[in-house]
């Protein structure tokens, strides 16, 4: 026999959707995407301090500290943003990032990632690398995905997507740290000019701040090690 309970006409909203939740949160796992989407709701049809305190714990959130907030605005995104987060192809703090934008914005960066094949750790990089690039200019991210450079890198189809992902990444990175990125192409190019053994490792100082290196030598004996070091001392001159 199965059990069957009528409910009164005059149910409130509020009471329809928290007996939902309590005949759901036993057998059903929720994932980030659901939520985010139940934790607004919830703070729609309740009062603050009873989310927190009666919600909040079965879901596996912290009842005080930003997360509740984080996941109400990110439990207000579209569909395709949504399913993004759920599926895993961005992360938590990806999807806050798109909650700042706006709903065009969004779904082009969604359909972006997927048309790279980016993992959540990249396509966290490219989403963030573009936010902070709109933040500095003051331009809309679109302006930047608009530029030929751009646009004929990700339509190339004779280009693999992977290598298609990487070149565009590299772009990114390369506007989005200008100095740094010229720094260390400089460094390459010195770099390549020295005797290639897999005895000699090269480190430059941490973002480049100075034009120091250590150049690790590894040898079995003393000798070894100052043959080595004149090869280098002579490709440096």
């Amino acid at each position: 026999p199965v059990e069957a309970r009528i409910v009164p006409r005059d149910m409130s909203e509020s009471e329809g959707f928290v007996l939902a939740f309590w005949d759901n949160v036993g057998h059903r796992s929720f994932d980030s995407a659901g939520r985010a989407v139940v934790v607004r709701r919830l703070l729609e049809l309740l009062p603050r301090e009873v989310v927190a305190r009666d919600f909040l714990p079965l879901l596996g959130i912290p009842p005080r500290g930003p997360r509740m907030e984080r996941l109400r605005s990110i439990g207000g995104l579209e569909a395709q943003v949504l399913e993004a987060l759920g599926t895993g192809q961005i992360v938590e703090k990806t999807a806050l990032i798109l909650a700042d934008l706006n709903s065009q914005e969004r779904a082009v960066l969604v359909n972006l990632i997927r048309h790279l094949q980016l993992n959540a750790n990249k396509a966290a990089e490219v989403i963030e690398h573009l936010f902070d690039l709109s933040v500095l200019h003051g331009k809309p991210i679109l302006e930047f995905l608009a530029k030929d450079e751009v646009s004929g890198m990700l339509e190339n189809q004779d280009t693999p997507v992977p290598e298609r992902s990487a070149r565009f990444r590299e772009l990114l990175r390369a506007w989005r740290f200008p100095e740094f990125t010229s720094k260390e192409q400089e460094f390459r190019v010195w770099s390549q000019r020295l005797p290639k053994s897999e005895r000699i490792s090269i480190h430059p100082t941490p973002v480049f701040e100075d034009e120091k290196c250590t150049i690790q030598i590894t040898a079995e004996s003393w000798e070894e090690a100052e043959k080595i070091a004149i090869e280098l001392e002579d490709a440096i001159r």
